[in-house]
Order: structure tokens, then C-alpha cells, then sequence
């Protein structure tokens, strides 16, 4: 390796102009010193540049609201996207409190994927604890859904007086439980993902078209296992499951809790055994978000089997548990349908 020069002696220098030898003569010692340090760093700085020149970009951070949506996108956006979902695996939207440890989520997020249809009833709450900070935007993964395929008139227990079917103010939310819907889902995540990071749109596509086929096979494999079951007269828990039924050719002829979390009246249970018993209803359907011990009052009453079907909003945190658990349903219904 060279040597840094040693430092010449006054008389050594040459005299400049102005009769200051020395002061030149450091000043151009300075020069070399600074000349050489600089080339000396020159592969350090080459690399560091190369380093920062293969660094990945930031990916695109999307949050979703609960289980299903979050299968969803985290299947179109695979490892493209970071995907983070805003409630804990055993935490339903239901009953989920927003706290404001998750503005932070929602503020760190691009996009914030919703099931909509007022299933997040406590989103205008979290979007007005956050007015004036940046929060993500919010993409509606059911949005756009034909009127047709929506379900408001849902099966009603009529007491003595009554008439007519129940109507909900609005349509139905659990529109994930029919697979054909969740497809038309897809296409709604995947347009909003591929707007907020065009340079991975293909990937996008390609992702999304895999997982709607996936969607597809698991519907023809519900159709067709369920086909003998067509018609089968069968009580929930409470109205998750109308859009499920309708596409599989079941008969839900009524829920135990028409509103959630309100316990019925004595005079609406004992409504509810009567036409289990007009019926021939052979099995009550729970959840697993709720407690069974007001179903296993009535099936001893109406001596019929307790089973439980899973809503699939909450469960773990993973790409296949949409699948998973509708597969795990089918097994069930299989079991006591026969």
C-alpha cells in the first residue's frame, strides 16, 4: 500500500508569489491527503451504492378488517403485499371494541379492506377518533354485489298476530358464506390493490385468478356433496347462514336469536319448538362464538342433535382458513344431513 507523504520542511518548498512558501506547501499536502483518502474509499462507496441499489422497495401494507376478508386478500396479494389484519384471531366484529392503539394500524396501512354491508358497524367510530390524522382508504370487498343476490327478508318465527317475513334495514352481511360471492369479492380487492401498486398488477392478476378457481372447486365440491341434502329443514343459531343456504338448497326455517347476543322471549321459543316439530327439523345448528347451552335447552325439548356450524369470523390467521372451514362445515352438514 502507499504511503501518506511526510511533511516536507519549509525550506523544501518552493516560495510562492506572495513570499509564504510554507502555508502552500501544507495546503497542497492537504490536497494529496484528501486526493488519496478519497480513492481509498472509492470501492467502500461502490458497494454501499450496489448495497442500496438491491434493497427491496417498501411493500404495499394493506389491513383488513376480520378472518374471511383477511383470506381473501392476503391470497391475491401473496408475497407482494404486506398484509395485516386489525382483529385478533379469536376476536369476531361483532363484539370487537375499537380501541385507539389501532388508529396506529390504521394510520400505518394503505388500504384498509372492509366486509362492509355494515358488518364493521365500528368503523365511522375509529374513522372519526382519527379525523385529521392520514388513515388508510377503505376498500369494500362485497361492494357492488347485484341487488338480486342480496338477502334482506330473512326467516321469521311468527307469533300469534304476526305476518309477513323480517326485514333488516339492510341487506344480510355474511355474504362470504356463499364461496360464488366471495369470488365477486376478489375482483373488488384485486382492482384496489392493483390501483395503489400498479408495478405489481400482473402479479396481482395472476394471484387472484389462481384463488377465484380455488373458490370455484370448493363451490362444485359443496354443490355436489350437498345435492342429496336439498331441501333439509335446518335451525341456526342465529342469521349467518341465509346466503349459504340459498346457494346449497337448504330450508332455514329460523334462528334462535334473532338479534344477537338478546336472549328470546319464553313465548318466541316455545313458537320456534313448535314449527321445529311441523317441520321435521332433525338438527339446531350452533356457532362457535356463541354458547350452546340455550340450543342444547331446546334440542332436549325437541329431541333433536346439537351440531355446530362455523360462521368462519374469527379462527387463525392464514391464507387457507376460508377454505378450511367451509370444508369442516360441509363434513358437519354431511354428518347430520344424511
Amino acid at each position: 500500500m502507499s504511503q501518506l507523504p511526510t511533511k516536507p520542511s519549509a525550506a523544501a518548498v518552493p516560495p510562492s508569489p506572495s513570499g509564504r512558501g510554507p502555508w502552500r506547501g501544507r495546503a497542497a499536502t492537504l490536497s494529496q491527503r484528501s486526493l488519496l483518502l478519497a480513492l481509498a474509499l472509492l470501492p467502500l462507496l461502490a458497494l454501499t451504492a450496489c448495497t442500496r441499489a438491491a434493497e427491496p422497495t417498501a411493500k404495499l401494507h394493506v389491513l383488513t378488517s376480520f378472518l374471511p376478508v383477511y383470506c381473501f386478500t392476503a391470497n391475491i396479494a401473496g408475497d407482494l403485499a404486506e398484509v395485516e389484519n386489525l382483529l385478533p384471531a379469536n376476536v369476531g366484529p361483532h363484539d370487537y371494541q375499537f380501541a385507539p392503539r389501532d388508529l396506529r394500524k390504521l394510520s400505518g396501512a394503505q388500504l384498509f379492506v372492509i366486509n362492509g354491508h355494515g358488518m364493521e358497524d365500528w368503523l365511522s367510530k375509529a374513522l372519526k377518533a382519527a379525523k385529521g390524522s392520514r388513515t388508510a382508504t377503505v376498500v369494500e370487498a362485497f361492494a357492488r354485489v347485484p341487488k338480486d343476490r342480496l338477502i334482506t327478508e330473512l326467516p321469521h318465527i311468527h307469533l300469534p298476530g304476526e305476518h309477513g317475513h323480517h326485514h333488516h334495514d339492510g341487506p344480510n352481511p355474511h355474504l362470504w358464506l356463499d364461496p360464488t360471492l366471495a369470488a365477486h369479492a376478489v375482483t373488488n380487492i384485486l382492482a384496489a390493490l392493483q390501483k395503489a401498486d400498479p408495478k405489481n398488477a400482473a402479479g396481482y392478476s395472476a394471484n387472484a385468478a389462481r384463488y377465484v378457481e380455488r373458490l370455484h372447486a370448493l363451490d362444485r365440491d359443496l354443490a355436489a356433496v350437498l345435492a342429496p341434502a336439498k331441501g333439509r329443514r335446518i335451525v341456526t343459531y342465529h342469521h349467518a347462514f341465509p346466503y349459504f343456504t340459498r346457494r346449497y338448497g337448504l330450508d332455514l326455517i329460523g334462528v334462535i336469536e334473532e338479534v344477537p347476543d338478546t336472549e328470546p322471549s319464553p313465548k318466541y321459543l316455545a313458537a320456534l319448538l313448535k314449527v321445529m316439530r311441523e317441520k321435521d327439523v332433525k338438527v339446531i345448528f350452533t356457532e362457535p362464538q356463541f354458547s350452546p347451552k340455550l340450543a342444547e335447552r331446546i334440542s332436549r325439548d325437541a329431541k333433536v342433535p346439537v351440531a355446530e356450524l362455523d360462521t368462519l369470523e374469527t379462527g387463525p390467521l392464514k391464507p387457507t382458513a376460508y377454505e378450511e372451514g367451509l370444508r369442516r362445515n360441509l363434513n358437519t352438514l354431511l354428518k347430520h344431513l344424511k
